[in-house]
Parts: structure tokens; sequence; C-alpha cells
């Protein structure tokens, strides 16, 4: 029987810490990632989409072949290799087919590689998608990866008090200034605009509301989302929930050997 490649999934509501945890196991795995948010796909959508802080790297030699100079550079934290991130501007169209051909092809690469893919994020329909092997005209179709999904569990109070600082922390890191560059690029109207984060500052920004509302507001529609997607990802009873880091990390090592020995 013909042995699917391995992808570890991890998961969970906004706020809860999924970035920070995957790039520790990452190290630990020699995994890479791949983004699975539909907002950080966005380029000059930093702070608003909490992006992770890093940088795109070269990776073309001093002697570059054709093709490098065309292929993706990869976006780095904390020395671990980010896809997914800076695909396109604000004003362009990106799907969940796009996101699923994309997904699939970085995870092909990495594999490629001798290294282990690891989809992150808070997607529930990119996830899906990939996971469940979307074919959109019929359905769904036999999975392509043995898949690993743990999810990130928080307690609700402490759930609600990580959104609290984190958008208190948006604010702090310049967050008005970001829409407001990005409004009189690209227009509130657009999509990608419309998301949480971006839609509140823009009716402060359009005198609808002051800014300490604004504020508020965005911490009422972030933890609303937060309940969305935990309702979504309840749905899938093949989703684990952990808290302990250590514990995560143990039971990803222990999926990667027997896997590994299968």
């Amino acid at each position: 029987m013909l042995k699917l490649p391995k992808l570890i999934v991890i998961l969970g509501p906004t706020a809860s810490g999924k970035s920070d945890l995957a790039i520790a196991i990452a190290k630990e795995i020699h995994g890479e990632i791949i983004a699975t948010d539909s907002r950080t796909v966005y380029r000059e959508m930093n702070i608003g989409t909490a992006k992770p802080k890093g940088a795109a790297v070269s990776t073309i030699s001093l002697r570059p072949k054709i093709g490098e100079l065309f292929s993706e550079r990869p976006y780095i934290v904390e020395g671990i290799e980010h896809w997914g991130i800076d695909l396109v501007n604000p004003d362009e169209h990106f799907s969940v087919m796009d996101f699923k051909k994309y997904a699939e092809e970085k995870i092909r690469e990495i594999t490629k590689r001798g290294r282990v893919p690891m989809m992150v994020g808070g997607t529930g329909l990119y996830i899906e998608a990939v996971v469940q092997n979307y074919l959109f005209e019929k359905g769904k179709g036999e999975s392509k990866y043995d898949a690993l999904q743990i999810g990130i569990t928080r307690d609700r109070e402490e759930l609600y008090r990580r959104i609290e600082e984190r958008v208190d922390k948006m604010i702090a890191l310049g967050l008005v200034d970001e829409v407001r560059a990005l409004q009189a690029k690209y227009g509130c109207e657009t999509k990608a605009m419309t998301g949480i984060g971006y839609r509140q500052i823009c009716q402060f920004l359009r005198g609808e509301m002051s800014l300490k509302e604004a504020v508020e507001k965005l911490k009422r529609d972030t933890r609303h989302y937060a309940k969305r997607q935990m309702t979504w990802f309840r749905r899938d009873d093949s989703i684990e929930w952990m808290s302990n880091g250590q514990e995560i990390l143990e039971r990803v090592q222990d999926f990667l050997l027997i896997q590994g020995d299968a």
C-alpha cells in the first residue's frame, strides 16, 4: 500500500498561541511552516493580521540558474522557513482553491527536501480543503496526506485576555497608520480590507466612530470570530485538542516515528 506523505496541522482560534508553538515544534522536527490564514497572504497587511515578524530572504546563489530568478523566496521567522505569506496584493483575488493548489505544491517541495510540512493557522476552510482534499466541482476526494491535526485549546477567559492584549498591541504598533496607508492605496471597500482589524479602523477613519469605540468593537468582533472558529473546528472529530506545549511536541514526535516505521 502506498504510504501517504506526512503532514502536521496546528490549528486553533485567533490569539491561541499557534504560531509560537509551531515554530518551537518546527525547530525540533526539521519542519517548514505553511501559513494557513486567509489574511496573511496579503502584502502590506502586517499589524492587523498579526503577521509573524520575519523577513523574506534570497535563496539565489551568486551564479543563479534561470529558474532560481523566478522562484519564491521563503519568509524566515526565528530561523524557520514560512510559506504562504505575502502572496498577493490586497486588491488581488485569492480563493480557497488558490490556497489548496499552492499548499499542495509546497507540501511536495518540503517533503522532497526531506523536511516535515506543517500547516499552521486558523482558517478552517483552508485546512479542510487540503486535509480532506476538496475537489470543488465534485465534493471531496480521497485524502492525499497522512495528517495529524492538533488543536490548541485555551480557557475562555485566558483566550479573551490574550485577544484584548493582542488588539492593544496592534494599536500601539501603529495599526491606525497601517490602515490609513492601505485606505489611501486600495480603499476600504476592497475585500481584504473588510476583514477584522481593518474594517473597524476604516470606520474610525471615516468618522463613523471614535478610536476608542473602534478598538472596543475590534475586541468584541475578534472574540466573536474566535467563537466561530471553534464552532467550525469542533465539527471535525479527527482533531486532537491539547494545551500543553511539551505534550503536543511529544505527540507530534510519536506520530512521525510511528508513521516512519509503518
